[in-house]
């Protein structure tokens, strides 16, 4: 029988720690083609439609999507057949599972979710990406998602000191004695994005931006740095001028095909010529990489993690909370 799952059971079972390895294990799965994730798609007619992004774990034998629409987010998981046989080429052994349907496992409510699986992403790009002596960290943005992604980055490094910029002075205010308290770490309020910014080890925009005016520029990155991009999953949208996103040694996104539909801060550089998508590698590549990306740079290269939320990241921490829920004896049985 299929369980319901409320935000609140969702933070109960899932803290940050163990989303960051629950997403590990999955972009591993996809950088060795064993997961399929749909890119986001948002059919709309006369003003009416609706937002879904679909993924299905080989490994896992899981499946399921995420539905916003108006109201809510639900994520929706399915489990495979116990009498299903593994196939030799996972991805399209996947799609098959996929095509004779599954029995529902749960449904879930995913606020909560969507937040604590983008910054799990930030996380583990941070943990690949970043020097691991760094210490401090400049965020731009102080809404809903930001939260998520200072605790992510603070589990993967040893953080001493965090500069977080917002347009809001109050919300900034109350953001950084919030995340002080929370993270035991010196949060304090800056006047610009650029003084946020300036001489951090790691960068993060997480903006609710919706104009192609950047919001962070190159000329402000200290070299050697991380950049994690994570606000924008538009091509209306933009955080990162050409500057910082051209000066990044490497540049990882969750999923090529996605961030050609949607990233903004790297189809317009290639458009104009400045950058080739033969630059950029996904992040599941890297985690199943024997070698440290840092070892193979000149400390005075910069990183860059272009983070679009994709559908394998809902499904696998949606997963994982629904494990926790069977063990635990956790959420309402659903009447189907």
């Amino acid at each position: 029988m299929a369980i319901f799952l409320t935000e609140e059971n969702v933070k109960f079972l899932c803290a940050m720690k163990d989303a960051i390895p629950v997403l590990e294990e999955a972009f591993a799965e996809k950088g060795s083609s064993s997961a399929i994730n749909v890119p986001r798609f948002r059919p709309t007619i006369n003003g009416v439609g609706l937002t879904m992004m679909v993924s299905a774990l080989g490994g896992k034998r899981v499946s399921g999507f995420k539905v916003m629409g108006a109201g809510k987010p639900m994520v929706l998981i399915f489990g495979a057949d116990s009498s299903d046989a593994v196939s030799e080429n996972m991805h399209s052994g996947a799609m098959k599972r996929l095509e004779r349907g599954r029995e529902l496992l749960a449904v879930l409510e995913a606020s909560s979710l969507g937040q604590i699986r983008t910054g799990a992403a930030t996380g583990l790009a941070t943990k690949y990406m970043s020097a691991v002596q760094s210490k401090t960290v400049g965020i731009v943005g102080t809404g809903f998602q930001a939260r998520s992604q200072l605790e992510a980055v603070c589990i993967v490094r040893d953080i001493e000191k965090i500069k977080a910029y917002s347009r809001n002075v109050d919300r900034k205010k109350s953001f950084c004695e919030e995340m002080s308290q929370l993270l035991s770490i010196d949060v304090v309020p800056a006047d610009s994005a650029e003084e946020a910014v300036s001489d951090t080890d790691i960068v993060v925009a997480v903006t609710n931006v919706r104009t192609l005016d950047p919001v962070v520029f190159g000329d402000w990155i200290k070299p050697g740095s991380h950049i994690n991009a994570a606000g924008a999953n538009s091509l209306e949208r933009r955080e990162l001028d050409d500057t910082a996103v051209t000066l990044s040694s490497v540049i990882a996104v969750d999923d090529i095909v996605q961030a050609k539909l949607e990233c903004a801060d790297l189809v317009l550089p290639i458009q104009s010529g400045i950058l080739d998508w033969d630059k950029v590698i996904e992040l599941g590549e890297l985690v199943i990489s024997d070698s440290e990306i840092r070892s193979n740079l000149n400390s005075d290269a910069v990183t860059l993690f272009e983070s679009q939320g994709i559908g394998l990241e809902d499904i696998a921490v949606a997963t994982y909370i629904y494990e926790e829920a069977v063990r635990m004896g956790v959420g309402l049985d659903l009447p189907f």
